[in-house]
């Protein structure tokens, strides 16, 4: 799965008002598609689809704040306890590095529709209003970080 799988370029289109039979921007948006869910994945650690993410083990622990959690890949053998909003995993073998964890949403419809709105929105801002809004510090604007803010698991 990708990017692309979770809003498809027709959703982004009909949410931009762009005629779905101009294909000039089609690739200018699967870019703003992609720019925007990567970036609420950084800043929320929610993983809208599924892929193996690997962790490195530091005194036998890894601390997972990426979510939803789906499968252990490997060590199988590693102890995972719960807590709010992470979890951590332990091993007791010296000989174990790496966790490899299958994290994401495995449906794309699975995925809650306040981060496709979030990301609808950046879209819209990306096309539409960045190009204009260059010269104001090129930052995204602050009602798309307050609604990135609302969907983070945990604040540091």
């Amino acid at each position: 799965m990708a990017y692309i799988d979770v809003i498809p370029l027709a959703v982004a289109k009909n949410y931009l008002r762009v005629d779905d039979t101009l294909t000039e921007d089609d690739a200018r948006i699967t870019s703003f598609i992609n720019t925007a869910l990567a970036h609420i994945e950084k800043q929320t650690n929610v993983l809208v689809y599924a892929r193996n993410n690997t962790y490195f083990f530091s005194n036998y622990c890894v601390y997972v704040y990426d979510y939803p959690i789906n499968l252990l890949v490997s060590p199988t053998n590693a102890e995972r306890t719960e807590k709010q909003n992470y979890s951590i995993y332990t091993t007791t073998k010296t000989d174990d590095k790496k966790l490899v964890l299958n994290v994401g949403f495995d449906n794309p419809v699975d995925v809650p529709s306040e981060i496709i709105d979030c990301a609808l929105e950046y879209i819209k801002y990306l096309y539409y209003d960045a190009e204009t809004n260059k010269g104001a510090s090129n930052k995204i604007p602050p009602y798309i970080m307050g609604m990135i803010h609302t969907l983070k698991r945990f604040i540091l």
